[in-house]
């Protein structure tokens, strides 16, 4: 793929030399594994925002309460 001036591809985003030494099976399951760390990682950063819409949200009507804005 990278011979060619085109971009280098890495497996699942890994760059380890012990990638090149999996077998099929083994890279199946690594396609598996990454796709669900993907998933999890994108329900995650959903968590995370809003948990950050309502802390900001909070601090807002402190503020107010306070006299502050």
């Amino acid at each position: 793929m990278g011979h060619n001036n085109g971009p280098r591809l890495e497996p699942f985003g890994i760059r380890a030399a012990w990638l090149r030494f999996a077998n099929s099976r083994e890279l199946r399951r690594l396609a598996k594994l990454e796709a669900r760390i993907n998933r999890k990682r994108a329900a995650m950063a959903v968590m995370i925002e809003e948990r950050r819409t309502i802390m900001n949200r909070c601090i807002r009507r402190m503020r107010r309460k306070d006299g502050k804005q």
